[in-house]
């Protein structure tokens, strides 16, 4: 039996040479990657009402404009009625948790004790410090983000012209495909996370208001801003909330703890499967698996980014391999 001969041309090797050097320049600029494909998932989430506003024979750069001053003013609004209290009250709450932890009993030990034990107790001081560092960077991470979905928005016009250079006529038509796919789905994904937070943050709202736990409006809106980062998320906020709740009095702690998880189980039962299901056609098995996967593989990042990720790449595939 003669060995058969395996012979590789010069064209596969330049190929694969250039598609590792490809994947090296990638990861040495995902920093940039990650901040470009969120701004085109805003892009998407806000192109529909850029185009509603055109339809008044108004310039595509003002009506970008004029979204924009909208979305401002009303974020200016709700932080000029929060942040007051909520400055105050964090403020209190930062000066007075080294306190709260030494005074803390729980079945006759103190907090601090128990803090050895429970180890994310000890890491919430730690995460504090990286928050406050990150801060600055986060800020500017978020004006590049603001600036690249405003030229994503612009350029959106062109997209029919540059995939007839890069694809062809047959393949443009493609690529218009997975555009308008996107633009619906990843649209719809964005929605229905905003809806979330803010469900999140009015039930955490009230539920502290009735207990009578102090620094409410900071700890509805730490849980309403953790609720991107699903099952973790919300865990933590629970966890923060619970020991404002036991500085006051134990009932206070675990009725804290108490409607915690009752509010995730509204979520992950209720909330989240008929909102996920209704704006995005998503299984919550495969959001949960997602997040999972991604916050294994890249942290905070990788949950966040894993469900609009998952969507871009199914949306893709689902429209190349349609038979026309």
């Amino acid at each position: 039996m003669k060995a058969k001969k395996i012979e590789i041309s010069y064209k596969t090797i330049i190929f694969t040479v250039l598609f590792l050097l490809a994947l090296v320049v990638l990861w040495q600029i995902r920093s940039l990657v990650i901040l470009l494909f969120v701004s085109f998932v805003f892009m998407e989430a806000l192109n529909p009402a850029v185009t509603r506003l055109e339809k008044f024979k108004i310039p595509r750069p003002l009506c970008i404009l004029i979204l924009y001053i909208i979305i401002l003013a009303f974020i200016s609004f709700a932080v000029a009625g929060i942040v007051p209290i909520f400055v105050e009250q964090s403020a209190a709450l930062i000066e007075s948790l080294p306190e709260t932890l030494q005074n803390i009993k729980i079945f006759g030990n103190n907090a601090v004790d128990l803090s050895s034990q429970f180890k994310i107790l000890e890491s919430i001081p730690a995460n504090v410090a990286k928050t406050a560092v990150s801060f600055v960077t986060n800020v500017i991470s978020g004006f590049v983000v603001f600036f690249l979905t405003f030229y994503l928005l612009l350029e959106k016009k062109n997209f029919p012209k540059y995939g007839l250079s890069f694809f062809g006529e047959k393949g443009k038509e493609k690529f218009l495909k997975i555009v308008d796919l996107l633009e619906y789905r990843l649209g719809h994904w964005v929605n229905a996370e905003f809806f979330l937070m803010i469900v999140i943050g009015v039930l955490s709202y009230i539920g502290y208001l009735v207990l009578g736990l102090k620094y409410a409006v900071p700890l509805a809106i730490f849980a309403g801003l953790l609720e991107i980062v699903p099952a973790i998320g919300p865990t933590f906020a629970t966890i923060v909330a619970a020991i404002v709740g036991f500085s006051i009095s134990p009932l206070i702690g675990i009725l804290t703890i108490a409607w915690g998880i009752v509010v995730q189980q509204l979520e992950n039962n209720i909330i989240v499967p008929k909102i996920m299901r209704r704006q995005v056609g998503f299984n919550p098995l495969i959001t949960i698996l997602l997040i999972a996967t991604g916050a294994k593989l890249a942290g905070v990042i990788g949950a966040i980014l894993a469900v609009p990720l998952y969507l871009t790449v199914e949306s893709v595939v689902k429209v190349l391999s349609k038979k026309e």
